[in-house]
């Protein structure tokens, strides 16, 4: 079993078929590759020396006596330690949509490492592309809705391929121009904002004239500028607030709002200073 999971290494590829997501392709064949591993045969579990309790006839009756003897370990028992391989490691190489199909390869233990590899190798694909003409649809797919129609008697064989020379002429001379240096690019330069000069005197602040003001200041900055709120956000905020006072106001006064009076009253007579008629008059 363990020779079988050690010889699972490299590439290989698998075909995924139109309208199934790539990761699930993945999980079904990590998912059977595990089971194919997990239904191997295990090695025998070890085996422990124990001293197992026997009864013997003796002169008096039965007698209890020790008896070496050698018992599997029911740690290693599949019911009890449970499948052997839980997880492979396999990655994804070239990831296909979800509406395409064709090769999908794959990689597992070390095979991951060549992924790179086999990324870098920038090796030829060949894409076949399947249309209608005539009609099209809002996510350019034949499943999608349809939002417009025509007729297409006018394309011809000629036209299509000029126009499909067009596009790989174009893509193949994109392919041999060199990257532009770096010298050529725009680099745009961002410095800090200014910043405001600090008022000079002591004077207090005019409101009018600051950032407060309420020619400046509006409902959809109450959280500030970068967090604008909505207006009903703001209002049932407002209203919640004022809500929660008028209770505080009119609710009918309690035993608990008596108490804190008199506890009130109590800390103000001990902190009140005492006048010097008063210390004159005790004895």
């Amino acid at each position: 079993m363990r020779r079988a999971w050690a010889g699972l290494q490299g590439l290989f590829a698998v075909y995924k078929a139109p309208g199934v997501h790539w990761m699930m392709v993945r999980d079904a064949v990590e998912t059977r590759l595990l089971r194919d591993l997990n239904a191997l045969q295990r090695p025998p579990p070890r085996k422990e020396v124990r001293f197992l309790p026997t009864s013997t006839e003796g002169k008096d009756g039965d007698e209890l006596t020790m008896t070496v003897a050698s018992v599997p370990v029911l740690a290693n028992h599949p019911l009890v330690s449970g499948p052997a391989f839980t997880r492979l490691k396999v990655g994804a190489g070239h990831r296909l949509d979800i509406k395409s199909s064709g090769v999908f390869v794959l990689g597992l233990g070390h095979g991951n490492k060549l992924l790179h590899d086999l990324y870098n190798a920038h090796l030829s694909r060949t894409y076949t592309v399947r249309g209608l003409f005539g009609k099209a649809t809002d996510d350019f797919s034949d499943e999608g809705k349809l939002i417009e129609k025509t007729t297409f008697d006018h394309i011809t064989r000629e036209k299509l391929e000029r126009i499909l020379s067009v596009i790989q002429g174009s893509h193949h001379k994109a392919l041999l121009q060199p990257h532009p240096p770096l010298s050529t690019l725009h680099l745009r330069h961002y410095s800090p904002p200014p910043k405001r000069p600090e008022p000079e005197s002591n004077e207090p602040l005019g409101f009018l004239k600051g950032p407060a003001g309420p020619r400046t200041w509006s409902v959809k900055r109450s959280m500030g500028s970068d967090h604008q709120q909505p207006l009903w956000r703001v209002a049932l905020l407002s209203l919640t607030l004022a809500g929660i006072l008028l209770w505080c106001v009119l609710r009918p006064e309690t035993e608990v709002d008596q108490l804190l009076q008199a506890a009130m009253k109590g800390d103000a007579a001990e902190r009140e200073p005492q006048s010097p008629l008063s210390e004159q008059k005790r004895p």
